[in-house]
């Protein structure tokens, strides 16, 4: 019965933690970046 709303909400939590993680991973590239020079 609300198989598309759990859908939806899935994909938009995922979308979400994806952007997330590759903000986190972009902010550690650049902070190792600035301690090694």
């Amino acid at each position: 019965m609300g198989g598309e709303m759990l859908n939806a909400a899935l994909l938009s939590f995922g979308l979400i933690f994806v952007g997330w993680a590759l903000g986190v991973l972009l902010l550690k590239v650049q902070g190792a970046e600035e301690e090694s020079l």
